[in-house]
């Protein structure tokens, strides 16, 4: 028999990921039934005087007799619980490798990607959005504006008010590198213009749900997905429907935190519900809210006690920024820093990006390693920013 799975999120913006009042966006799901999640929901609204006839989450979090029924909620339903958390403007970073950097370096994208290039590009670009802001703030804006309108016109002046005089010289290499490589983007985002996938090209919530789904299908065999009424979802979902009965071995595919599951077995098409019908909905709606204050809210105890359950509730799919990838005292960041200046040279140079880029990256990896063991000069001593 097939295990229902309920959904659903905190923190929906859709393709507008810089709103200021919703930093992060989680999606929250639990494994239960109709029975169980009515008979919880009723307890919860009883003892703790819950008012307006459904649980929500939004609500539950302002004061502190809701964040116990919360608490309440995530003890009950313990082992049973995965949620996908994002902060939203680290997963604009991410985005922008990927429709910014990768059209230029699909042909051999695998060799970036081996490097976690696209890691250090969006954690650089976060770091600067974060605690510079001098022009990076411009061009997370441009290109959000860029990706949500599909405008041809502002490709035309793509990241053009963000040049500023303290500009970093990182920074600076990353947007001479898009501007030198327009044509690249331009392919790319003619491609996706007038689908539904360029519609909701910056919306996090179907890669959320496909995470938590192959993760719960590595507990059940057979799953029935019931989501709360999510427009991305229900206008495209073509990869949930490619799950249906889908009864043979198990996927994986290598991330930067090991491999992790692809697909799973869904029972039938995805669910599309009314939290005020579905009472697994209503406990989603709570987890995810919950996942939202943990972050948002560092004093607070509660939040506190929250927090430290995510690493081990929280990281199916998650989009959250690793500054190691930053550390230029280790070789990779270093390697991805030197790796940065070659393409930004070439691409200012109109040479070929790619011609020869797997012996360039092999070198430099090995000359990184002679400097690490005092066998060579140092070749990359500043900080990154410098």
């Amino acid at each position: 028999m097939a295990q229902n799975i309920y959904f659903d999120e905190s923190g929906f913006t859709g393709n507008n990921l810089l709103n200021e009042k919703q930093n992060y966006f989680a999606y929250g799901s639990v494994a239960t039934n109709p029975d169980e999640a009515q008979e919880v929901v009723a307890r919860i609204m009883k003892q703790y005087g819950v008012q307006g006839g459904e649980l929500k989450g939004k609500n539950l979090v302002k004061y502190n007799r809701g964040r116990r029924a919360m608490d309440d909620i995530l003890t009950h339903f313990e082992g049973r619980v995965k949620i996908s958390i994002s902060d939203k403007k680290y997963a604009l970073a991410g985005k922008f490798f990927e429709y910014i950097f990768e059209p230029s370096l699909s042909e051999i994208n695998s060799l970036f990607y081996g490097i976690n290039f696209h890691l250090f590009i969006a954690n650089i670009l976060y770091v600067e959005f974060i605690a510079r802001g001098a022009g990076a703030d411009e061009i997370f804006n441009e290109f959000e504006s860029l990706m949500r309108e599909m405008d041809e016109p502002r490709l035309a002046s793509l990241f053009s008010s963000s040049v500023h005089r303290e500009n970093s010289p990182i920074l600076t290499q990353i947007r001479e590198f898009a501007i030198h490589r327009i044509d690249d983007i331009r392919g790319e985002l003619d491609s996706l213009r007038g689908g539904v996938t360029g519609k909701w090209i910056l919306d996090l919530t179907g890669s959320a749900l496909g995470s938590l789904l192959a993760h719960w299908g590595l507990m059940y065999g057979e799953m029935t997905a019931i989501c709360d009424e999510s427009k991305p979802l229900m206008e495209k979902n073509d990869f949930f429907d490619g799950m249906i009965g889908r009864k043979g071995e198990t996927i994986f595919v290598d991330s930067p935190i090991g491999k992790q599951p692809l697909t799973f077995n869904l029972s039938g098409p995805i669910q599309f519900a009314s939290s005020a019908v579905e009472h697994g909905i209503q406990i989603a709606d709570t987890l995810a809210a919950a996942a939202v204050f943990a972050v948002s809210n560092p004093d607070d105890p509660m939040a506190q006690k929250w927090a430290a359950m995510l690493p081990e509730i929280g990281k199916y799919g998650s989009v959250l920024p690793d500054f190691e990838h930053l550390d230029l005292n280790g070789m990779p960041a270093k390697l991805n820093a030197i790796v940065l200046m070659e393409l930004h040279s070439r691409a200012i140079k109109k040479q070929n990006l790619l011609e020869e880029m797997p012996e360039y990256v092999h070198f430099m990896t090995q000359a990184l390693r002679r400097e690490a063991l005092g066998l060579g000069p140092r070749m990359f001593g500043h900080d990154i920013g410098e």
